[in-house]
C-alpha cells in the first residue's frame, strides 16, 4: 500500500479544473470523491499481490478479459497513462486481431503473475512528471502527492522482476515500437510482427483507440489516451502546480527510480 506523505499537504488551490472545480463530479466535498478514493485505496492495498489479481480483475470494468490463460501470448503493462494503449493497439495492428494480449490491469500483481507464468511481458514506463500530469487530467479526484507516490510505489514493486520482462519507455513505444518488438522477440524467442509506423498504420491505431474510448467512456476528452489540444491548458496548469517546493522531494525520488528503468530500456 502506498504510504502517506511525511509532511502535510497544502490546501487545494480553489478554481482549478482537476481538483476543485464545482462542475467536477468528484469534488473533495462529495460522497463520490470519498467513494472513489476508498476504492482506489482498496485496489492499491491488494494490487501488489498476484493472489488477489482475480479480485482486481473482477472489480474492473471488462477486467476479466485481461486474465492470464494458457492462450495469452503477450502481456503489455505499465502505470496508467504510460503508453499502454498505443502499444496494445499497435501490436494488434501489426499482428492481427487474433493475437491474445493482456493489458491495462495497471497493478504490479499483473506483471508479477505474468513473469511467474513465463509469459512474454513488455513493461512500458513513462517519465514520472509526464505520467502524473496525464493521470491527474484523466483522474482529477487524485491528489498530486498521492499520484507521485503511486507512480514510485508501482515501479519499485516490479523492479525486482526486471530480468523477466522487456522495458520500453513511452518515447520508444510511441516512436519506434518495431524496435521494441524486436527486443521482445529476441528476449523471449517469439516472432511477433513489428509495427511499421506509416501514416496509415498510425492513423489506424488512433482510430482504434478512439473507437475503444467511445465504447468504454463515451468520448470524455479528459480520459482518451491520445494527444489532445483541448487538454493543453490543463496540462500547463498542472506543470505549474507540480513545480511547488513541497512536491520536489517526491518528484526527485520518482526521477531516481525512473533513471533505473531508462537504463534498462537503453540496453
Amino acid at each position: 500500500m502506498v504510504p502517506s506523505p511525511s509532511e502535510p499537504v497544502p490546501a487545494v488551490v480553489v478554481g482549478n479544473l482537476s481538483l476543485d472545480d464545482p462542475a467536477e463530479p468528484f469534488t473533495r466535498r462529495s460522497w463520490r470523491y470519498r467513494a472513489r478514493m476508498a476504492l482506489r485505496s482498496a485496489r492499491e492495498l491488494i494490487g501488489d499481490d498476484p493472489f488477489f489479481l482475480p479480485v482486481v480483475l473482477r472489480a474492473t470494468p471488462t477486467g476479466t478479459v485481461r486474465r492470464l490463460t494458457d492462450r495469452t501470448e503477450l502481456v503489455i503493462e505499465g502505470y496508467p497513462r504510460s503508453g499502454n494503449t498505443f502499444a496494445f493497439f499497435a501490436v494488434r495492428r501489426a499482428a492481427g486481431d487474433g493475437i491474445v494480449l493482456s493489458s491495462h490491469v495497471h497493478t504490479p500483481s499483473a506483471v508479477k503473475a505474468a513473469t511467474a507464468l513465463r509469459i512474454p511481458t513488455l513493461l512500458v514506463v513513462r517519465e514520472p512528471r509526464a505520467a502524473v500530469i496525464s493521470l491527474l487530467i484523466a483522474a482529477p479526484h487524485v491528489p498530486f502527492h498521492r499520484a507521485i507516490l503511486e507512480w514510485t510505489h508501482h515501479h519499485r514493486e516490479v523492479w525486482p522482476y526486471r530480468d523477466r520482462f522487456v522495458t520500453a519507455t513511452f518515447e520508444q513505444v510511441t516512436q519506434d515500437l518495431g524496435e521494441v518488438t524486436r527486443r521482445v522477440n529476441e528476449r523471449f524467442g517469439t516472432s511477433f510482427p513489428c509495427f511499421d509506423p506509416t501514416p496509415d498504420n498510425v492513423e489506424a491505431v488512433f482510430a482504434a483507440i478512439e473507437h475503444n474510448h467511445q465504447v468504454l467512456h463515451g468520448g470524455t476528452e479528459n480520459v482518451v489516451p491520445r494527444p489532445s489540444a483541448a487538454r493543453r491548458a490543463e496540462r500547463e496548469w498542472l506543470e505549474e502546480q507540480l513545480a511547488a517546493p513541497h512536491l520536489s522531494a517526491l518528484l526527485d525520488e520518482a526521477a531516481a527510480v525512473y533513471a533505473g528503468y531508462e537504463a534498462l530500456a537503453s540496453r
